[in-house]
C-alpha cells in the first residue's frame, strides 16, 4: 500500500521544511477545493520544480504517509502526490525491477481512485480539478513507464533464455532477481489483448 511504502521515503520524512508542508496543503486545496486553474498551474508547474531543486534534487520527496496530515489523509490526493513524487524519483535514479512494479501499483491505485470518485449520473459537484498539463504528464509518464517495463521485461527474458541455451553460462544476480520479482508480479504492466 502506497501509504506505508518505505521504498520512496526520504531519510527524514518527519523533518521536512514548512515550505514543503505548505506546498502539499496548497496543492491539495487547489486540486480538491478551490479549483483555481492558475493557482494549481503555479503550484504544479513552478513550485514543485523549485522545491525539488532546493530540497530533493537527487532524493525522494517525503512519503505519502509523511504528508497525509497536510491533506486530511485524502486518499485520491495521496495517490496523485505519490505518482508525482515517484515520477520525480524515477527521473533522478535508474529504476529497479521493484521500482517498476511499484510504478504499476501507483498508477492502478490512482486510476482506480479517480474512477471511484468520478461523478455519478445526476451529480454535478466537481470533486477534483487537475490542470491539462498535469493530466498530460500523468498519462505520458504512465505510457513511458509501460514502454520501459516492456523493454526491461523483454531484455530480462532474453538474457535468461541465453543462459538457459548455454549450460556453461550462469545467470547474473540481477537477472535472477529480476526473474523472481517478475514471476511474483505477473499482473504488473500486463496487457490483455
Amino acid at each position: 500500500d502506497y501509504l506505508h511504502n518505505t521504498a520512496t521515503m526520504s531519510s527524514d520524512d518527519n523533518l521536512f521544511p514548512d515550505s514543503v508542508k505548505d506546498f502539499v496543503f496548497d496543492l491539495h486545496d487547489a486540486a480538491r477545493r478551490s479549483f483555481i486553474p492558475s493557482e494549481e498551474q503555479s503550484l504544479y508547474g513552478s513550485s514543485f520544480r523549485e522545491l525539488t531543486a532546493k530540497y530533493f534534487p537527487n532524493t525522494a520527496w517525503p512519503s505519502p504517509a509523511a504528508i497525509a496530515s497536510e491533506c486530511g489523509n485524502d486518499k485520491l490526493f495521496l495517490a496523485l502526490y505519490n505518482e508525482l513524487t515517484l515520477r520525480h524519483l524515477q527521473s533522478v535514479k535508474r529504476p529497479t525491477v521493484r521500482d517498476r512494479v511499484e510504478g504499476w501499483t501507483a498508477y492502478t491505485q490512482l486510476f482506480d481512485l479517480i474512477l471511484e470518485e468520478a461523478p455519478k449520473e445526476g451529480e454535478d459537484k466537481e470533486k477534483l480539478y487537475l490542470t491539462p498539463d498535469w493530466c498530460f504528464d500523468i498519462l505520458h509518464e504512465f505510457l513511458y513507464q509501460f514502454q520501459g517495463f516492456c523493454q526491461f521485461r523483454t531484455t530480462t527474458y532474453t538474457a535468461a533464455a541465453k543462459v538457459a541455451d548455454d549450460p556453461d553460462k550462469h545467470a547474473g544476480s540481477h537477472t535472477s532477481e529480476s526473474l523472481e520479482v517478475l514471476s511474483q508480479h505477473r499482473d504488473a504492466w500486463a496487457v490483455e489483448t
